[in-house]
């Protein structure tokens, strides 16, 4: 059983969400336009947060999702993807999609996925090879 999905475009709420968290993006010193910026944000914050106590550490989702933003909005530039709010069984969020709406992106799913692993050093060439694969899907 597939999962229905809506796809919409973003609406002004939606918009300033994503304005909001590129603001603090731009405020923590990560280009938007510069992989190696957005990836070493990602990096430095793991490495951060390894050195800090278990018991002193705060919540990583503000972090995690303004930098999968700043990662989301350097597909949007970078590719034919689009932001778009998705509604899907889970709930509403940002995404990235396809022209056709028919392929989506959730920034944060590759984030989470490297953060839960503590992965370093892997968001510039997700990135890159997305945008690889993006190109030859559309030739």
């Amino acid at each position: 059983m597939t999962a229905e999905i809506t796809v919409q475009p973003l609406d002004r709420s939606a918009q300033r969400a994503l304005t909001g968290w590129l603001g603090d993006a731009q405020a923590a010193g990560v280009d938007v336009d510069d992989l190696e910026s957005i990836g070493r944000a990602y990096d430095d914050y793991v490495h951060d947060v390894l050195l800090t106590p278990a018991a002193d550490r705060g919540d990583p989702t503000p972090t995690l999702t303004m930098i999968a933003m700043a990662m989301g909005e350097y597909l949007q530039r970078h590719s034919a993807l689009q932001w778009r709010v998705v509604e899907d069984a889970q709930g509403t969020d940002l995404a990235l999609s396809s022209a056709d709406d028919l392929g989506v992106l959730y920034p944060i799913d590759p984030v989470a996925q490297a953060w839960s692993q503590r992965q370093r050093g892997w968001l510039p060439v997700f990135a890159r090879e997305l945008l690889k694969n993006i190109e030859g899907a559309a030739e």
